[in-house]
């Protein structure tokens, strides 16, 4: 049953949507026609540079503005453009060490409630809950640079879940990891999604990883012309979903 401290899932939409960056001739996703209901779980595949990275940087309201890239279309979350929607949103990618910002684990999984200016005992109720909830098991003071990779993005997926966000966004977290870090992440993301109700993005090679977890698979692939993306979508069974409700 979901957490009532958790705010729920977010209602994504991509209308039309499509982001050329400034850098570039064609557009990196062009097109892109898709809804994701609030708590729905979603794999999303592709092959290299069919824009799967882009989606989730606009959904997560960080690929800029006119003076960075062209957008065309709409890409809404609950209805309002991510980068108005940033605190329904979180993100966590591919690389560990990139996304350690302070030394002890406490500070670092404040992090982003501070700059959401969550008021400060609530921060710390958060942060507890977020380490529990990642199954993380180590003392606020404990150093970050003691943390192993598969740790180090248990600590990351903490500090998104202090936000509590409605939408989590997942890219590629378990590409540098080991065996045992991949097991230590898809198992922290499995708890987080049953506890938050959030909506879940995540993009992975590893399949197997995460066939289990997820609701439905959108395979992003060339659009016309040789541009931009359309998703083709491939849900699992409804016995598969409804055992997780």
């Amino acid at each position: 049953m979901t957490d009532a401290r958790y705010p729920g899932g977010a209602l994504v939409e991509a209308r039309g949507w499509g982001w050329r960056y400034g850098s570039r001739r064609r557009p990196a996703v062009a097109g892109l026609d898709l809804r994701i209901e609030p708590g729905e779980r979603v794999l999303l595949l592709g092959a290299s540079g069919a824009g799967k990275s882009t989606v989730l940087h606009g959904l997560a309201g960080v690929l800029g503005d006119a003076q960075d890239g062209e957008e065309e279309g709409r890409l809404l979350i609950d209805g309002r453009r991510p980068v108005d929607a940033r605190g329904r949103v979180g993100l966590v990618l591919q690389d560990p060490d990139a996304q350690v910002m302070l030394a002890r684990v406490g500070d670092d999984i404040a992090f982003g409630c501070e700059n959401l200016g969550v008021a400060r005992d609530e921060i710390w109720r958060r942060v507890d809950a977020a380490i529990e909830a990642v199954g993380l098991d180590l003392p606020r003071s404990h150093p970050t640079s003691a943390l192993s990779g598969g740790q180090k993005q248990r600590l990351a997926l903490a500090g998104v879940v202090a936000m509590r966000p409605g939408l989590i966004l997942l890219d590629e977290p378990t590409a540098n990891l080991d065996p045992d870090g991949v097991a230590e992440v898809r198992d922290a993301v499995a708890r987080v999604a049953a506890d938050t109700g959030a909506t879940l993005v995540v993009i992975e090679h590893r399949v197997a990883v995460w066939a289990d977890l997820v609701d439905r698979v959108v395979v992003l692939g060339p659009g016309t012309e040789g541009a931009g993306s359309s998703p083709t979508e491939r849900r699992r069974r409804s016995s598969t979903v409804t055992r997780r409700r």
